[in-house]
């Protein structure tokens, strides 16, 4: 019986404790940070430390342990960068993975368009030369073919446009190559495919005028003069500068065409994509052997990307603001324009501006007491 009452104490007293302090303990609880925002922030310090594998299992933690979270999404993210970041083959086949996986889940997520950058990134990070195999070259086309379908609005895509020139290009090169190896050794019909190839799937190539001649020559070998006459024609009219200009002028007069006379717009376009030779450099041979074999050095095309789209904002703020007459240095100021009792307009100054100008008035006030004091000798 004793027990027992003494228990009930117990529990009163329990109980007292629970109701003088409820509300406290209440507003206690709501100031704890969630376990998501704890797991999320941690993780992001350790990625920020390089410390890849342990931020990674802090992000996996919050995805799989509070679904529906706000910082779900984000955290997927961020656990593909724990592979981006940390680098490597296999890092990066994980990588580009997760951010495939993030943006079919999270498809309106405002950074779903930087997760196919960095796809594009990862591929072309992993680019042979163009005289190797070409596989990722042809997924990095494929992914920024796939990047302008799904964000035709996004900031980046002037980048992805330069990046497909830059994988095409390398694209290219490898067709023109295999061009002429069969061309050398008198396979004309591989050698045709290969050649027509280029000229059909890649408008902007920097050879093309090449392609287009060396196309025409083997198209007159094999007695097809007529097609051979459309390819000359094409470095007639749009590449007065080449080096293969004259002789395509020549050919078509031995054909007993027309020389089509020289389009320069066309020409002006065609002449923009050339590329500039590389000057001479005793470090040549090592960096071709360096590429050779897979040290390329190549550049992270995201971290490109988001510099570029940096710097074209930056431009077009500018723009905008020498189109509206402002020059640098210039202040602008928030205020009203009010009829006054003559009728004439007065300017008075916005609220915030008021304020300005009372902090002013302390300032000076400030310096003049200071200017009033009478100097201790």
């Amino acid at each position: 019986m004793r027990f027992y009452s003494g228990l009930a104490v117990l529990l009163l007293a329990l109980g007292g404790l629970v109701g003088c302090h409820g509300q406290k303990g209440a507003k206690l609880q709501t100031s704890v940070i969630p376990p998501d925002k704890t797991l999320f922030q941690n993780g992001s310090d350790l990625l920020e430390k390089s410390r890849f594998t342990e931020a990674r299992l802090l992000f996996q933690t919050l995805v799989r342990t509070y679904p529906g979270s706000d910082l779900e999404a984000e955290a997927y993210l961020k656990w593909g960068d724990s592979y981006y970041n940390e680098g490597g083959t296999e890092n990066m086949l994980m990588a580009e993975d997760q951010y495939k996986n993030f943006i079919i889940f999270f498809p309106t997520n405002p950074k779903a368009a930087d997760a196919q950058m960095k796809i594009i990134a990862i591929r072309m990070r992993e680019m042979n030369a163009p005289d190797r195999d070409q596989h990722n070259a042809q997924a990095a086309q494929v992914e920024i073919n796939r990047f302008l379908q799904m964000f035709p609005q996004s900031d980046y895509v002037p980048v992805a446009k330069k990046y497909l020139d830059l994988v095409n290009e390398s694209l290219a090169i490898h067709s023109m190559d295999i061009g002429d190896f069969y061309a050398g050794r008198g396979s004309f019909g591989g050698a045709i495919t290969r050649y027509r190839e280029v000229t059909e799937q890649f408008p902007h190539f920097s050879r093309l005028d090449e392609a287009n001649f060396k196309l025409a020559q083997l198209l007159e070998r094999v007695g097809n003069k007529e097609d051979a006459a459309k390819y000359l024609d094409a470095v007639a009219v749009g590449y007065p500068f080449s080096k293969y200009y004259a002789d395509a002028k020549s050919e078509l007069e031995k054909l007993g065409k027309t020389v089509p006379a020289v389009d320069d717009q066309l020409s002006a376009q065609h002449q923009a994509l050339v590329k500039a030779p590389e000057g001479f450099s005793p470090l040549r041979p090592f960096i071709d052997f360096a590429e050779a074999i897979g040290f390329k050095g190549a550049p992270d095309r995201y971290d490109q990307a988001q510099k570029i789209v940096a710097a074209n904002k930056a431009q077009a703020a500018a723009a905008a603001a020498s189109a509206a007459g402002n020059k640098p240095g210039d202040v602008l100021i928030n205020a009203t324009i009010e009829k006054g009792p003559d009728g004439k307009a007065v300017v008075k100054p916005n609220a915030a501006d008021k304020k300005d100008d009372k902090k002013q008035d302390v300032i000076k006030k400030d310096d003049q007491k200071q200017d009033d004091k009478p100097i201790k000798k």
